[in-house]
């Protein structure tokens, strides 16, 4: 009998444990906090355009073809699982002036985005954004279209750092030690951070972070968004080289003669490679390793997590020109007055292509041509397996620092006051635009979607 009452009660038992556990279960699920538009597209066009979408400041843009009827367009929006957005992602909207969105978490936290959608210009790159500093401290944003000048803003001190663009703004260091972030579209002045000494270093961003150095020895990361120094790491010579930022980890030369790796959030050291004459030039990091010019007229390969060297290579000047790695090959200038391809795994000399200048310029390297300036105020286009010349062309004063190509056109400052644009094929001239002074610096360009494109960062230049 005792065995008849227990049953029932331990079957009750159990059951009750059952639900306490499942209970319990629902109960420690984490809520969601992500509330990110993933994914933005305009489906419904032809063809369809996707968006760009920029996580730190939390907008999308996207260009679509022009017709296209901005008054009513239904996007596809991906969002975070367990997430919400309003207005609803098919919904149509009116896109000729920009649309907030807003995502709310499981949670109810919310974040909102702002989307702007523009027609594509009939002009090829017409509506992006070349931005260039010049030697009496003007900071300009040129269309890449046509070569207008958007905006132009002054620093006040000569400008040889090359600019930077990011998180919808436009970077650039002065001599008079100041790093200045403007907005992109603009040109106002976002914040700027003063450092003890001149910025020839070119800013670099990586994530929420901007790193720089300053001839006050130090190298700089700070918060892009407000301009907060979030730590600096001090060197025994001026910091001109730029930085490279790579897995966590930013690697950075000094005329200390060392190049530095360096905790990318705390700044702690890594490593570092002592070389033999001052290191102007600034690292390239591919795969395993990472590249190097030097005044003791090397190029050196290093390991990436240890600085051990792999390999180097001897040219017959000054290496202030940085490194610039594609598809196998590592392609450097030198004051010797040559330009060289090296195989980027061991260093054998692929070929090289002599100039009549010194090259403190970096390479830029597409659709199989290198694109190098030399102090012969000659811009270069080399075949990029062979070093068979494509064609030159010849501008009124030294062409120190890099170009870069974008959509079939090569853009480039000379000396001689003047940003070049160049069919990237031919090497006709499409337009060219006189800044007002020399040009020191590399250009930097964002197409319409505000996606940049860099140039191979030359070395610091004084």
């Amino acid at each position: 009998m005792l065995r008849n009452l227990l049953s029932p009660f331990l079957q009750l038992t159990g059951l009750v444990l059952v639900v306490v556990a499942c209970q319990s279960s629902v109960d420690t699920q984490p809520v969601s906090t992500a509330k990110n538009i993933t994914a933005f597209s305009l489906p419904y066009l032809s063809p369809a355009v996707t968006g760009v979408i920029d996580s730190v400041i939390h907008t999308v843009r996207a260009t679509v073809p022009v017709g296209a009827d901005l008054t009513k367009l239904s996007p596809g929006i991906t969002i975070s699982p367990n997430a919400v957005i309003t207005p609803g992602s098919t919904v149509a909207r009116d896109f000729t002036k920009p649309v907030s969105y807003t995502v709310t978490a499981q949670d109810n936290t919310a974040q909102t985005y702002t989307v702007t959608v523009s027609v594509a210009s009939s002009i090829t790159n017409g509506g992006s954004y070349v931005y260039i500093g010049n030697g009496i401290g003007n900071f300009f944003a040129v269309d890449g279209g046509t070569g207008a000048v958007k905006w132009r803003v002054s620093t006040g001190s000569s400008i040889t750092s090359s600019a930077f663009a990011a998180v919808g703004m436009a970077f650039t260091g002065s001599d008079n030690g100041n790093l200045y972030a403007f907005d992109a579209e603009t040109g106002t002045q976002r914040w700027k951070v003063s450092t003890g000494n001149g910025i020839l270093s070119s800013p670099v961003v990586s994530g929420t972070t901007v790193f720089v150095g300053s001839e006050d020895q130090n190298l700089y990361a700070i918060n892009v968004l407000t301009g907060a120094i979030r730590w600096k790491f001090g060197t025994a010579g001026g910091v001109t080289s730029s930085p490279a930022v790579v897995n966590g980890v930013v690697y950075f030369g000094s005329k200390d003669q060392t190049l530095y790796a360096l905790d990318a959030i705390t700044g702690t050291q890594r490593w570092k490679f002592g070389a033999g004459g001052q290191i102007t030039s600034s690292p390239a990091v591919v795969g395993s390793l990472v590249y190097i010019g030097t005044n003791d007229y090397n190029l050196y390969a290093l390991d990436a997590t240890t600085g051990a060297i792999k390999w180097k290579y001897a040219t017959g000047g000054l290496v202030a020109s940085s490194p610039v790695v594609s598809n196998g090959i590592v392609y450097i200038g030198s004051e010797d007055k040559t330009i060289y391809a090296l195989d980027a795994t061991t260093g054998t000399l692929r070929w090289k292509y002599g100039t009549a200048g010194r090259i403190a310029a970096s390479a830029a390297v597409e659709n199989g041509i290198v694109y190098m300036g030399s102090e012969d105020k000659t811009m270069y286009a080399l075949d990029a397996t062979t070093g068979t010349l494509r064609w030159r062309y010849n501008t009124g004063g030294i062409v120190s620092a890099s170009a870069v190509v974008y959509n079939g056109f090569v853009y480039f400052g000379s000396q001689d006051s003047s940003l070049y644009c160049l069919n990237a094929t031919s090497g006709v001239l499409r337009w060219r635009v006189p800044l007002d002074a020399k040009l020191l610096g590399s250009p930097c360009l964002l197409n319409s979607d505000f996606v940049p494109f860099a140039s191979g960062i030359s070395g610091g230049h004084q």
